[in-house]
């Protein structure tokens, strides 16, 4: 009998949505210091944990909606890249959408890889990556919503700080 090697609990929830917190923190600053492709690779996997902590409070209703036992399989993996937008469409199901939340984060990981490159990413211009990272900062929103005990306020702070500097600086050249 095979046994499962992890035990998802509170403390692994807990984990997961620091994990979204501390990567949202350092995209912003990789943004800041223009590193702007490892920044949209840390918001992406700030999405990935926030999708991971979702699954797992959410598991016994994502289980009883599953139609198959591949679906009940990609839930209890608790969300690999390749099967994040079946896992928000089944979160969805669940009550609970963050599809474009997770679209985005999909999309700065094309990015993260591909850059500019057309025949690969849908972004040409940083300003539009930035747009996207911002919207994807929003992640903080969720894990409020859902994971509010867990929420280190110290971080969300900064977050709420770095957001402002950056947005102002593209406002400010953006105008010129």
């Amino acid at each position: 009998m095979e046994k499962d090697i992890y035990k998802v609990n509170n403390d692994y929830v807990e984990a997961r949505v620091i994990e979204s917190l501390s990567d949202l923190l350092i995209s912003l600053n990789l943004w800041r210091e223009g590193y702007t492709r490892n920044s949209a690779g840390k918001a992406f996997n700030a999405v990935k944990a926030l999708l991971s902590a979702l699954i797992v409070i959410n598991e016994g209703k994502l289980l009883s909606l599953a139609k198959d036992e591949k679906e009940k399989e990609l839930i209890k993996k608790k969300g690999h890249t390749h099967s994040m937008y079946a896992l928000a469409q089944m979160l969805k199901d669940a009550g609970i959408d963050v599809i474009n939340l997770v679209n985005l984060a999909i999309d700065l990981h094309d990015y993260q890889y591909n850059g500019f490159e057309s025949d690969f990413s849908k972004y040409s211009r940083k300003e539009d990556v930035l747009r996207d990272l911002i919207t994807v900062v929003d992640t903080r929103k969720v894990i409020h919503e859902y994971f509010q005990k867990f929420e280190e306020k110290v971080i969300a702070e900064k977050i709420n700080e770095l957001v402002k500097e950056l947005t102002s600086k593209e406002f400010k050249k953006s105008s010129i």
